[in-house]
């Protein structure tokens, strides 16, 4: 399977030091109000791609996140549990998936279809397959965010997460253009549906050209941490220009997705 990426736009916490929600008042006139940062994150890549590029009325939003909205599942366990309060109604809309779908869709002017993916693993690769199979059926541009937060806790992330203890969680914010139209693309994504096995992988490696980067599980290499690494791998290499295979595992499987900057 291919698409071609045709604008991006990224964001991380450990590169840039700024406050989302102020930056989205000075760039925005949308209301804030009763909404958090979560769905901040998400409409301030979407704003960043939109200077990038013309989004189509009928483009598709997908969004995808390694832990969700974690701080507001956090204040919920808070309120029920250990002060034994009713949740608050924003508090309960907020922290739906398609809540940030549906701020994000009506800032871009997004008429066409909206989803919010998550999985315990390999979200973004089988939201790049979701995606595949809409354009293949729809054959409009879709756009892609992968979000993720840094937790109020970090150590629950890194222990669900199965990562080392040492290394840093961080926020990271990436949006992709994608379609099936290779003419003024920035870059093709190539990927499949199957599982390979540790030997599969070594026996890839022996004989690859490209520059072979493996997500943190993988490789304790990696001094930061954010589930959707391969979202900021896929816009790194854009920027240097760099033909790129990933590598990231979870359990003992493995996948992989080959970049090749156009």
């Amino acid at each position: 399977m291919r698409l071609y990426v045709h604008a991006i736009s990224s964001y991380r916490s450990d590169r840039e030091i700024l406050n989302i929600k102020k930056e989205l008042k000075q760039k925005s006139k949308m209301d804030l109000r009763r909404k958090e940062e979560f769905i901040y994150a998400g409409l301030f890549g979407a704003l960043r791609l939109q200077e990038n590029c013309e989004i189509q009325r009928e483009s598709e939003l997908y969004l995808t996140s390694g832990f969700g909205n974690i701080n507001i599942l956090a204040k919920m366990n808070e309120y029920i549990v250990e002060k034994q309060e009713y949740i608050k109604l924003f508090d309960f809309i907020n922290m739906l998936g398609n809540t940030t779908n549906f701020y994000v869709a009506s800032e871009l002017g997004i008429k066409g279809k909206s989803i919010f993916e998550i999985s315990d693993n390999f979200m973004y690769f089988h939201t790049l397959i979701s995606i595949y199979a809409s354009i293949l059926k729809n054959n409009n541009e879709v756009i892609i965010g992968a979000i993720d937060l840094a937790s109020h806790n970090p150590e629950v992330m890194k222990r669900v997460g199965g990562v080392d203890e040492s290394v840093n969680v961080v926020s990271s914010v990436m949006y992709q253009k994608v379609s099936f139209e290779a003419k003024n693309a920035l870059c093709s994504l190539e990927f499949d549906s199957r599982f390979y096995t540790k030997s599969e992988i070594e026996s890839l490696i022996e004989n690859e050209n490209r520059e072979v980067i493996f997500s943190t599980r993988c490789d304790n290499k990696n001094n930061e941490y954010f589930e959707t690494f391969a979202s900021y791998v896929v816009n790194d290499m854009i920027l240097k220009a760099k033909n790129c295979l990933y590598i990231e595992c979870y359990e003992n499987k493995y996948k992989i997705l080959k970049i090749t900057p156009l």
